[in-house]
């Protein structure tokens, strides 16, 4: 019988145990991390759970979290070996010999990996998966399902080129500078206004420099940053007007997360005045 899987980013979904727990009544989820060198760092790493099609479940990750969040895997064999198998993909070996956490996880680099390979490459690395469905009806099957089960070592399996890596880098690079600019499209119209695709494109990966110069440059961090960005343009925070968020910043016994917390407080706090006098 073919069931469902869900594997979730726990990075990027908050409180996600009392999500599923709410969601499903999932009391127990699998951890990849869980019996692998990287064991302390499970509660940050990617989650296997069943989801029954057409559940809360599966309808809140259809609506919320299947754009950047994780990943719905069909399979039809022991849920012990689907589980294994993917958790022998959490690390890749690189040029060098050096090891790397893989985010194949990513619905993007779930795509940019597998749906261009040969079949019997594919085949291969999905081993007792048969189906990934990703956004925008992008369906990934499995021609020959009889694949070996690969099993987790502290040495990887499976290595990355670095055409592919580099293939890989680029082209998620490339999303997220276009969902940057539908997040400025949404929220911070008049910065976008009048610009062609090109200007668009440039004021998303001016916001990427801006936010990196100033040790900012996860996904969820630059998405934050933007707000500033769009308020002061790319000579934040080096302008006269700028003096308390460089306070702010300058704050390194202060946790970088925090910091970025007190600017968008700080901005909030300056725009109300503005509104109210509107």
């Amino acid at each position: 019988m073919t069931r469902a899987y869900l594997l979730l980013d726990s990075h990027l979904i908050p409180n996600i145990f009392a999500r599923l727990f709410e969601l499903a009544n999932i009391t127990v989820a699998h951890s990849l991390y869980l019996t692998t060198r990287y064991a302390e760092m499970a509660s940050f790493g990617p989650v296997l759970v069943s989801v029954e099609p057409g559940s809360a479940l599966a309808n809140t990750f259809i609506e919320q979290w299947q754009g950047r969040a994780g990943i719905w895997l069909e399979s039809d064999a022991d849920e012990t070996l689907v589980l294994e198998h993917l958790r022998s993909l959490i690390h890749v070996r690189l040029a060098g010999d050096v090891t790397a956490f893989f985010r194949f996880y990513d619905p993007c680099i779930t795509r940019l990996w597998l749906a261009d390979l040969a079949d019997a490459e594919r085949d291969l690395l999905m081993g007792p998966v048969r189906v990934i469905r990703l956004p925008g009806g992008v369906v990934i099957q499995q021609n020959n399902p009889h694949q070996p089960c690969a099993r987790y070592a502290t040495t990887p399996w499976l290595t990355l080129s670095a055409q592919t890596l580099e293939h890989l880098c680029q082209a998620r690079r490339e999303h997220f500078t276009q969902r940057l600019v539908e997040h400025g499209q949404r929220y911070f119209a008049p910065c976008l206004q009048g610009l062609d695709e090109p200007a668009q494109q440039a004021w998303a990966l001016g916001c990427q420099r801006n936010a990196a110069r100033q040790g900012y440059s996860a996904d969820d961090e630059v998405m934050a940053w933007a707000s500033l960005y769009a308020a002061f343009g790319d000579e934040f925070p080096e302008g006269p007007e700028h003096a308390v968020y460089r306070q702010v910043l300058s704050q390194r016994a202060v946790a970088p997360e925090q910091r970025l917390e007190q600017l968008l407080d700080e901005l909030m706090t300056q725009m109300k005045p503005a509104e109210r006098a509107l």
